[in-house]
């Protein structure tokens, strides 16, 4: 009965059928006793779910218009997309970014702006080019609109960017469709951790200015951690000015992980141009894409959002309770990391972020089993096992990698 489009779709998701057999364990053996490494969301040290004040407070006392009410815009009310321009391109980006057009898209969620921006920049047919290592749903997010996807590998063998790989892929693209669509989820990059270096930006740019003298170049940029680094963010926002008119870069901006409101599924598309029809064409066909899909999103997040961001105390008062937060993250990672290095433990590089991935040569599926029989579950990848640190308590971290090397070994 289904359309043809359709046929063959369904949804495995096995993180949720992983985390649905640490729950059960949990009931079995008690919270203590059980470790569970695969919720991507922030837990604190009493493996309680972070709610940050500044959030929660600005919440409760916003109007109940505010929540009820429909958006002003289909594409997002005014003030919210003012305070996700200043998120992304800094408090006095109207003077840095003289020249440049912007356009911003509300979203629900990260997941909206991505879904938006490759059914709008891919032919049908074409590919987007992802990271070798990355978060599933792109996968099947390029499928829905009808296209497919090329990988680029993450890591050369010193650990750095595998910029080689990365153009080679790009070259490859260049040759085969009119739009070359990539994503680089950056900064603390999901599953690894790792944040590309500013010398790393500057030489992917500089190729992708190159490559734009023949192609259509998008740039998805998906900054859904981005307040989890300790980025210079004044170096990082340089990086995009005064690029090339045919090299378009896309910021995918959430307010799930920064603002701890995983559930209100508030997002945005924010364009960067320096050409203004580019900017234009954005916009109208975004728009008409959130009408066609989800109309508006929640006036209630957009709200608390301008109400946040807007207001310089109470942005302090949230990056200061975040920073804590990110804090705790470090320390998580660096005892982690260390007890890692002194049993030889592999980790892909970590820099900030929710996660650390650890490469499997053996039987992936043993490994993850051996570690469930010990009340120890992780993400399966690939050939790899992602652990999310941001949901473990830091007891729990000490002599975590001791027992993964085992399972490993065995």
């Amino acid at each position: 009965m289904i359309g043809k489009g359709s046929v063959g779709k369904s949804l495995d998701d096995k993180v949720f059928a992983i985390t649905d057999r640490a729950k059960k364990a949990i009931e079995i053996y008690g919270k203590e006793n059980v470790i569970n490494a695969t919720i991507g969301v922030l837990y604190d040290d009493n493996e309680k779910l972070v709610s940050l004040d500044t959030v929660v407070d600005t919440y409760r006392n916003l109007e109940v218009t505010d929540i009820f009410s429909y958006a002003s815009e289909i594409d997002g009310d005014s003030l919210y997309k003012e305070a996700v321009r200043q998120i992304v391109l800094g408090k006095n980006y109207k003077d840095d970014f003289i020249g440049h057009f912007t356009e911003v898209i509300a979203t629900p969620g990260g997941t909206g702006a991505i879904r938006n921006s490759l059914k709008n920049y891919l032919n049908p047919g074409e590919k987007v080019l992802l990271p070798k290592l990355m978060w599933g749903p792109y996968k099947i997010m390029a499928e829905e609109v009808g296209a497919s996807f090329d990988t680029y590998e993450m890591f050369d063998e010193t650990g750095k960017f595998n910029i080689k790989d990365f153009k080679n892929k790009v070259v490859k693209l260049l040759k085969e469709q009119e739009n070359v669509v990539i994503i680089i989820n950056d900064p603390c990059h999901n599953p690894t951790g790792y944040t590309l270096e500013i010398n790393e930006w500057k030489e992917i740019l500089k190729f992708l200015e190159e490559c734009s003298e023949e192609k259509n170049i998008i740039l998805l940029n998906d900054i859904a951690y981005m307040d989890f680094s300790k980025r210079n963010l004044n170096e990082y926002r340089n990086l995009f000015k005064n690029l090339l008119e045919n090299l378009l870069v896309i910021f995918l901006f959430s307010m799930s992980k920064s603002y701890t409101c995983y559930g209100l599924r508030a997002g945005a598309q924010l364009a960067l141009s320096k050409n203004k029809n580019v900017i234009d064409e954005f916009l109208d066909v975004n728009k008409f894409s959130c009408r066609a899909t989800w109309s508006n999103i929640s006036r209630g997040a957009m709200a608390l959002l301008s109400q946040i961001v807007l207001d310089d105390k109470k942005l302090e008062n949230l990056s200061l309770e975040r920073n804590r937060y990110r804090d705790m993250l470090y320390k998580r990672a660096e005892i982690f990391l260390k007890e890692s290095r002194e049993i030889e433990l592999k980790v892909f590089p970590y820099r900030d972020g929710f996660f650390i991935t650890i490469p499997i040569k053996q039987d992936i599926e043993a490994v993850v089993k051996k570690l469930e029989s010990e009340n120890i579950f992780v993400v399966p990848l690939k050939n790899e096992i992602r652990i999310g640190l941001c949901s473990i308590s830091i007891d729990k971290i000490y002599g975590l990698s001791k027992k993964i090397k085992q399972s490993i070994k065995e």
